[in-house]
C-alpha cells in the first residue's frame, strides 16, 4: 500500500508540475499580443521630439517595465521549451568579459535606483568562449536579478578562467538561503520561505531556467553552500566541440539588414500593395494604421478571405498571423505557395508561437520570414523593406548584369523552375527573329495574358521585353566566347540589324558590343599577366 501511496503522489506532483507549466505557457502566450499593443505605441511616442522631461521619464519607465514582461513572457516560453526537448543552442565564439560587462551595464541604472553597491572583479583580457550568446545572456541576467531583488548592500561579480571553463561568481549579502533549500531553489516553482514581514516575489522560474541553459552548455550552475554569503558559481567549457556536434544545425532566413531608408526609396514603397491578415481587431488595427504611411495596405480578418482578395488584387507581400480561425496561417501560405499565380508573393509570418518547431514549419511550407508576438514595428517594417527592396534590386541586376542568372535570385522553387522552363524556350528558338510571345506561350501551354502578367511580376518586364533581354543576354555570352564576329552574333540571336543590335545592346547593358568585347579582352589579358607572374 505503502508502495501504492508513493506512486499515487508522485503522479500527481508530475500532474500539478505539468499544469502549472502549461498554465503559465498559456499565460505568456495570451500576454504576447496585448504586450505588442503597448510596446508598439510607445515605440512610435518615443521617436516623437518630446520637450516634457517629465513625460519622458514616465515612458522610460513605462518602456522598462515593458521590456521586464516581455522578458518574463520569453522565460516562461523558453522553459516549456526546455521541457519538451525544444530549446536548441545556436553556438558561436564570444568574448565573454564584453558580454558580462554589457549586461551589467544595463543593470546599472537598477542597481543605482535602489542604492546597492556593485563591486566587480573583471579582467581586462578578453575570455573567448564556444556559447550561445543569447542562453548565456539570460542566465547571467537571471543571476544579476536575483542578487539584486534579494541583497541587502552589496553584490559582487567575479569573472575567471579557470583551466578548460570559465567562471562566473554573483555574490549578494541578503538573508542567507538555508543549506536545506540549496537545490530545490532550482526546481520549478520552488520559493524559499520568507520571513512574515518580507515580500514573496516571482513564481520561481528564473533559476530552473538558468541553470538548464547552463546544463545544454554541459556546464554547471550551483549555490556554494560553504561560503558565508548567497553565492551562485556559473562554470561552462570555453570550447567543448562536441557539444557543438551535438547539436543539430536549423537553418533560418538570414536578414539583410536595410540601411536608412532614403526619402525616394520610401516614396518608391508607396507602389507596393501589402495584405495584413489578422483576426484579432486591435493587432490588425495598430499593425494597419502604421504600414499604410509606407504602403497600400489591404486586410481580411482569415485565410480564406485573404485568398480571396488574392486572387482579384495585385499583392506584392503578405503579412499572416498563424493562430485564425476558417483558414489558418500555414494553410492559407500552402496555397499561395501551390497556386503558380500567386506563389511569387512573400510571406511574413507574424505570431506568438516562437518555438522552433513552428518557425521550422513556416519557413518549410515557404514563409520568408517569421517575425514573434511581442514584435518591434521597426524590425517588422525593415524586413519587409528587406524583402521588397532585395527583390527590386535583384530584377535590375537581372536586367543590367549580362551573366547574372536566375538561380541568384530570391525565387521559391517552383518560380525559378517556371522561368528556367521560360528561358529554355527562347533559347532554342534564339535565332529565330519572328519569335514570339504567341509561339512561347504555345509551347508552355499557357494563355498569352497568365504569361505577360507571370513575366511582369517576377521582372517588371513585358513578355516581349523578356526575349528580348534574352537575346542580348545570349549573345554577350557569345562575345564573351570570343569565336564569333559582332556582325554575326546578332543575326544568332535573331536581331537582324547590326545597328540595331548596337542600340539595343548599349540601352542595355551600358556599352556597346566592341567596348564590352575590349573590356572583356583586356581583363582576360590582365587575368594572363597575372598568372605569368605567379608562375615566374
Amino acid at each position: 500500500m505503502e508502495e501504492k501511496q508513493k506512486l499515487f503522489e508522485v503522479e500527481k506532483e508530475k500532474e500539478l508540475y505539468e499544469s502549472k507549466v502549461s498554465f503559465f505557457t498559456e499565460i505568456a502566450h495570451e500576454v504576447r499580443t496585448p504586450l505588442t499593443l503597448i510596446n508598439g505605441p510607445l515605440e512610435a511616442i518615443e521617436e516623437m521630439d518630446i520637450k516634457d522631461q517629465k513625460l519622458n521619464k514616465n515612458l522610460k519607465v513605462i518602456g522598462q517595465n515593458t521590456k521586464r514582461l516581455l522578458d518574463l513572457t520569453g522565460q516562461l516560453l523558453d522553459f516549456q521549451k526546455i521541457g519538451a526537448s525544444k530549446f536548441e543552442l545556436k553556438f558561436e565564439t564570444v568574448d565573454v568579459t564584453a558580454l558580462l560587462n554589457e549586461t551589467i551595464t544595463r543593470f546599472e541604472p537598477t542597481i543605482l535606483q535602489k542604492q546597492k553597491e556593485l563591486l566587480q572583479h573583471i579582467p581586462q583580457e578578453r575570455i573567448m568562449a564556444a556559447i550561445d550568446k543569447e542562453a548565456i545572456t539570460k542566465v547571467l541576467s537571471n543571476l544579476l536579478n536575483n542578487a539584486l531583488k534579494y541583497a541587502r548592500h552589496t553584490i559582487m561579480i567575479d569573472l575567471f578562467q579557470d583551466g578548460a571553463d570559465f567562471t562566473v561568481r554573483v555574490v549578494s549579502d541578503g538573508e542567507k538561503i538555508p543549506e536545506a533549500s540549496s537545490q530545490q531553489i532550482f526546481e520549478p516553482f520552488y520559493q524559499v520561505e520568507k520571513k512574515k514581514d518580507t515580500v514573496r516575489m516571482g513564481v520561481g522560474i528564473g533559476l530552473p531556467l538558468a541553470r538548464s541553459l547552463a546544463t545544454l552548455h554541459k556546464g554547471r550552475l550551483y549555490l556554494d553552500i560553504e561560503q558565508p554569503e548567497n553565492t551562485f558559481v556559473l562554470t561552462i567549457p570555453l570550447n567543448k566541440e562536441e557539444v557543438r556536434q551535438q547539436i543539430e544545425k536549423v537553418v533560418e532566413q538570414n536578414i539583410e539588414v536595410l540601411d536608412e531608408e532614403t526619402s525616394t526609396e520610401t516614396d518608391q514603397m508607396k507602389g507596393y500593395t501589402l495584405l495584413l491578415v489578422e483576426d484579432n481587431e486591435s493587432m490588425r488595427s495598430f499593425i494597419f494604421e502604421r504600414l499604410e504611411a509606407l504602403f497600400t495596405v489591404e486586410t481580411a480578418v482569415n485565410g480564406q478571405e485573404a485568398l480571396d482578395i488574392l486572387r482579384s488584387n495585385h499583392i506584392d507581400l503578405v503579412i499572416s498571423d498563424i493562430m485564425m480561425p476558417v483558414m489558418n496561417g500555414y494553410e492559407l501560405c500552402k496555397e499561395i505557395k501551390a497556386d503558380i499565380d500567386l506563389c511569387h508573393i512573400p510571406v511574413i509570418f507574424l505570431t506568438a508561437k516562437n518555438d522552433l518547431e513552428s518557425k521550422i514549419n513556416g519557413l518549410k511550407i515557404g514563409a520568408e520570414a517569421y517575425v514573434e508576438k511581442p514584435f518591434s514595428f521597426n524590425y517588422l517594417k525593415t524586413q519587409i523593406l528587406s524583402l521588397l527592396s532585395n527583390r527590386r534590386k535583384e530584377r535590375e541586376a537581372f536586367s543590367k548584369r549580362p551573366f547574372f542568372p536566375v538561380h541568384n535570385m530570391q525565387m521559391n522553387k517552383a518560380d525559378e523552375e517556371f522561368m528556367n522552363k521560360v528561358i529554355n524556350v527562347i533559347q532554342e528558338n534564339i535565332s529565330d527573329e519572328n519569335f514570339n510571345v504567341e509561339r512561347m506561350a504555345d509551347i508552355l501551354c499557357m494563355s498569352r495574358s497568365s504569361l505577360l502578367r507571370k513575366i511582369k511580376i517576377l521582372f517588371n518586364l513585358s513578355p516581349i521585353d523578356f526575349i528580348r533581354l534574352i537575346r542580348l543576354k545570349k549573345a554577350a555570352e557569345l562575345i564573351q566566347e570570343g569565336k564569333y564576329r559582332i556582325g554575326d552574333i546578332c543575326y544568332m540571336v535573331g536581331i537582324n540589324s547590326s545597328s540595331y543590335f548596337s542600340k539595343l545592346f548599349l540601352k542595355q547593358f551600358g556599352m556597346t558590343p566592341k567596348e564590352f568585347e575590349k573590356q572583356y579582352q583586356t581583363s582576360k589579358e590582365k587575368v594572363k599577366i597575372d598568372l605569368t607572374g605567379i608562375s615566374d
